[in-house]
């Protein structure tokens, strides 16, 4: 009673890009995966996600991997 409830709308909010270390989670790899040294420095992030956009994400290919040996009775 008395009190006004007010709606904010963010008019200046944009997308966030991921970060490497985060698509490398979604993608089911360890931290700093990609982090791997190019000509003695850490490789920048641009080769990184080319690197996980060419990946597969590790828990789907497992997945595929056991139903492709369920079906052809490798797994009991």
């Amino acid at each position: 009673p008395g009190m006004k409830q007010q709606t904010y709308a963010s008019t200046t909010s944009g997308v966030r890009r991921l970060t490497p270390r985060e698509c490398e989670r979604l993608q089911g790899f360890p931290d700093d995966y990609t982090l791997v040294p190019w000509k003695g420095k850490p490789m920048a992030d641009g080769p990184r996600y080319r690197m996980l956009g060419n990946s597969m994400a590790v828990n789907v290919m497992s997945w595929v991997g056991q139903r492709i040996a369920m079906a052809q009775g490798v797994m009991a």
